[in-house]
């Protein structure tokens, strides 16, 4: 006879004991972590792209070689690059007028004007702090390390092709400073006829960071251009 009495039993958890666990395969572990790693090498991608993009920014470069020093660059000029890099700074401006002027397709800009100030090294800080005739061990003089070529935006060394190069002390900020001189022939990268070519480079070594400037000019009044770029410099520092 059937018992009209509600059951209301728990009824028993299903035994899970027996139904095998899900074991996370080697693959999928090396998949979550080149999925985590491309996420992040993203992220870093995006980052570069958009701080390279600000440092080709003509305003932004201008504005970052304007911290630096005062310059003036005859017919006018632009920013080129502007970076903060490692606690320094860096910024290249060009001049407005290109040469040569009949061939518009090789044009480069007449004058280029790149300054910099790089934190020194720990051992050239130490030699700065040294007494007057103290012993100190031999420190290599300051070498401009951000590039090598004719200018920040020629960076080919075999284009620049050095006739002559000497020493000159020149005016800089208050003081007499050495400054190298090159000149020679610059090598347009599309075949074009060689350009006479000017560069100035000074390296002034301050308490904890050197000053870097390079002058590059191109075209007949290359000499003048370079003279007259570089003697237009001013110091932004009080005591210089």
């Amino acid at each position: 006879m059937h018992d009209p009495t509600p059951d209301f039993s728990v009824p028993p958890e299903p035994d899970v004991s027996s139904e095998p666990a899900h074991r996370v395969s080697l693959w999928e572990i090396i998949a979550i972590t080149l999925g985590a790693g491309l996420l992040v090498a993203a992220g870093l991608l995006g980052l570069g792209v958009k701080a390279l993009g600000n440092a080709f920014n003509p305003e932004r470069a201008e504005a970052i070689a304007q911290s630096l020093m005062r310059y003036e660059v005859a017919g006018g000029s632009q920013g080129f690059f502007g970076a903060n890099i490692g606690g320094g700074k860096m910024a290249a401006v060009v001049s407005q007028r290109r040469v040569p002027a009949s061939q518009s397709e090789s044009q480069s800009p007449a004058v280029e004007l790149f300054l910099a100030r790089m934190p020194l090294p720990e051992a050239a800080k130490t030699k700065e702090k040294a007494e007057p005739g103290a012993e100190s061990e031999s420190v290599p003089e300051p070498v401009n390390e951000l590039f090598s070529g004719f200018s920040f935006s020629n960076q080919d060394i075999a284009a620049f092709q050095i006739d002559h190069t000497e020493t000159q002390q020149k005016a800089f900020c208050g003081t007499i400073l050495p400054v190298e001189v090159s000149t020679g022939l610059l090598l347009p990268p599309n075949g074009a006829p060689a350009l006479p070519a000017v560069k100035y480079e000074l390296i002034q070594p301050l308490e904890t960071e050197s000053r870097i400037v390079v002058v590059s000019a191109l075209g007949a009044n290359a000499a003048e251009q370079a003279e007259q770029t570089f003697a237009a410099l001013k110091c932004l520092d009080a005591a210089l």
